[in-house]
């Protein structure tokens, strides 16, 4: 958890050890990288699923599935959608992703709801027919987080800590890295003595709106599309009339063509 200051800044952060000890340990800034489910950013009131397209993923890896891509692909269907993914070991990765609601009896056997799914679509049902579960499936949610700030003074937000999209349009791990990219460049900023702590702040704030905020956009109308029925079958059809339309959207959600890591600079730090 972190420490803070008298001033309200973080000082550092607690940790608990294998002998169940805790110990603090004070820092002139914290990096908080801890994942989606960040114990510093909750703790500093930082992070919260959204209220809206709450969604859950079941995802598990299958032998004997019939691979007939090198990469990934997305189904999107009426209240779902399923990735589909080849990984090392003649093995083939496959998601569910489906909104939770109170009451839903399906979530008591989740590996029964992934490969039900699998096995009522149309497309996919005829290369998973000889395929089985080779361990017991993984359930994730809610998978979206939101950050109200990339950090507080003395603390900044990295990768997935910063915030958690759902993986609809395959670029989680691009916000995650480039976010850590720039937190990485603030907190350089501080340590070199060029911006205080606030300031670093409210640079990586600015940083991150700049790079990420039509991104940002882009995902939540195409997780509201994902939502619709309508607007799901009337986005295939579009698909089909402008398909070269439709390929430039899917290339802009994966971001093909777009510089992943912004130019490095050299920096000379004193200790």
């Amino acid at each position: 958890a972190p420490v803070f200051a008298a001033t309200g800044a973080v000082a550092g952060v607690m940790v608990q050890g294998g002998d169940g000890m805790r110990r603090e340990h004070r820092a002139r800034l914290v990096i908080a990288a801890d994942g989606r489910e960040s114990r510093l950013a909750r703790v500093a009131g930082l992070s919260r699923h959204p209220r809206r397209q709450r969604r859950w993923a079941i995802g598990g890896y299958f032998e004997g599935a019939e691979r007939t891509a090198t990469s990934g692909e997305m189904h999107v269907r009426h209240g779902h959608y399923i990735g589909v993914a080849p990984v090392p070991g003649e093995l083939t990765n496959a998601c569910l992703v489906v909104p939770h609601q109170a009451g839903d009896g399906g979530w008591r056997d989740a590996a029964a709801r992934l490969t039900g799914a699998i096995e009522g679509d149309p497309s996919l049902a005829p290369r998973f027919a000889r395929a089985r579960l080779v361990e017991p499936v993984h359930v994730l949610g809610p998978m979206a987080v939101d950050a109200s700030a990339p950090g507080v003074p003395g603390m900044l937000l990295a990768g997935d800590a910063a915030g958690f999209i759902d993986p609809m349009t395959g670029d989680g791990l691009r916000f995650a890295v480039l976010g850590a990219v720039l937190a990485a460049a603030a907190a350089l900023d501080v340590l070199a003595g060029r911006l205080d702590q606030t300031a670093a702040l409210a640079q990586l704030s600015k940083e991150r709106q700049r790079t990420f905020a039509a991104k940002w956009r882009f995902n939540r109308a195409v997780r509201a599309l994902v939502a619709s029925p309508r607007a799901v079958g009337a986005a295939a059809m579009a698909a089909r009339v402008f398909p070269s339309a439709f390929a430039a959207v899917v290339r802009y959600a994966g971001d093909c063509g777009v510089e992943v890591l912004p130019e490095a600079r050299p920096v000379m730090l004193h200790t």
